[in-house]
């Protein structure tokens, strides 16, 4: 608060001002601001037991020691500061969030769920208005020489999975 010497005693103030701070966590992505919401996303890569142990944590300090543990044993490049896999992952999340959302969370939607846990397809096939279906899109990973089917049956963007994925999911999370 800055004063002024001659205002008088009622309001010796000359300008007030505010700020916000924001706090992060060292070597975290910027998208991470809450790490309760961190690693609930992190069911779609943790296996059963690491998201047990990670869900368990009963403090802050506790959370991000676990947290912290998790991203270490994932780093592609240890010998530098940055984890280039979990900056991967939560820059995923953000764009299903920007992409996905509707009722629920991107990440929360099947086609975010995909997005997260495969990357981004190298193909989509796009039917969004075929006479005799409903909406629907085919994304095409070549790599797992798989495809994915999502099909919208409400009518409102709300694409849901239809392609079995528990297997390619377990060897990529194992």
């Amino acid at each position: 608060q800055a004063r002024d010497v001659r205002a008088s005693e009622e309001d010796p103030s000359l300008a007030v001002t505010n700020r916000n701070v924001i706090v992060r966590w060292a070597g975290l992505p910027r998208s991470v601001k809450d790490m309760d919401l961190a690693i609930d996303q992190l069911r779609y890569i943790a296996r059963d037991d690491e998201f047990s142990i990670l869900k368990d944590a009963q403090t802050t300090e506790e959370k991000q020691t676990r947290f912290t543990e998790f991203w270490k044993k994932r780093d592609p490049n240890p010998s530098t500061p940055r984890n280039e896999k979990m900056e991967e992952f939560y820059a995923r999340v953000e764009y299903s969030n920007k992409h996905f959302s509707h009722y629920l969370e991107g990440w929360r939607t099947d086609m975010g769920m995909i997005y997260i846990i495969f990357g981004p397809p190298n193909n989509v096939d796009r039917h969004p208005f075929e006479v005799d279906s409903k909406p629907y899109e085919i994304w095409a990973y070549y790599d797992l020489n798989y495809s994915i089917v999502f099909v919208d049956e409400t009518g409102f963007g709300d694409y849901r999975l239809t392609t079995p994925i528990w297997e390619i999911w377990q060897r990529l999370r194992n």
